[in-house]
């Protein structure tokens, strides 16, 4: 079996795809550094555990399975340009959940009894925009890599990952925030507006 090297490990072309890498990645190492020292607080369930563990796992998987001659993709140049446009906007995206939540953008479960429920910027159209910048991110690393493998492992174990976020998060925020909440889970959806 002859293995090949996915787009994303050639230069020059990879250039690009590792700048903006580390754009959309070096503020989630800051958010995953002030979570560790909360990272076994009861509403958060674990659930940052399993991100941290589950994520980088399905990110080795992927990258291995790019390397594979299955299921790769037609143009992978296209591709690679495909999926870096979609992880610098998932980037983007997540930067701008950190600037609308501000202090209560946490990478724990963390719900204090005196926090607003913040209904603006990305947050006034679905519940956790955050996390659909994720998947967009993974997803669009999954495409750059060239294989649909790759974009499965990454797309289905992050809708898990984050399912698994979500349900804990929305438990905590109902128990600590109640009918503020509960009315915002009726107007918004939680991932893509009016759909999901």
């Amino acid at each position: 079996m002859e293995l090949h090297a996915p787009e994303v490990f050639k230069l020059p072309l990879a250039i690009p795809f590792w700048l903006v890498f580390f754009f959309a990645f070096v503020g989630e190492g800051q958010v995953i550094r002030k979570a560790i020292p909360d990272a076994s607080s009861a509403q958060d369930a674990g659930s940052f555990r399993v991100l941290m563990i589950g994520s980088p796992i399905a990110t080795l998987v992927a990258v291995a399975a790019a390397f594979l001659p299955w299921l790769n993709m037609a143009f992978p140049v296209a591709a690679m340009v495909v999926g870096t446009a979609m992880l610098l906007a998932g980037g983007v995206l997540r930067r701008y959940c950190f600037k609308a939540l501000g202090k209560f953008f946490t990478g724990t479960v963390a719900v204090s009894a005196d926090q607003q429920v913040i209904q603006t910027g990305p947050y006034r159209l679905i519940r956790h925009p955050s996390y659909t910048a994720a998947l967009l991110m993974f997803t669009g690393i999954g495409i750059a890599l060239g294989s649909w493998i790759s974009v499965a492992v990454l797309f289905l174990a992050h809708c898990l990952l984050y399912g698994i976020r979500v349900s804990v998060e929305e438990r905590a925020l109902l128990e600590t925030l109640g009918e503020p909440y509960r009315d915002y889970m009726s107007r918004t959806k939680r991932f893509i507006p009016h759909v999901i």
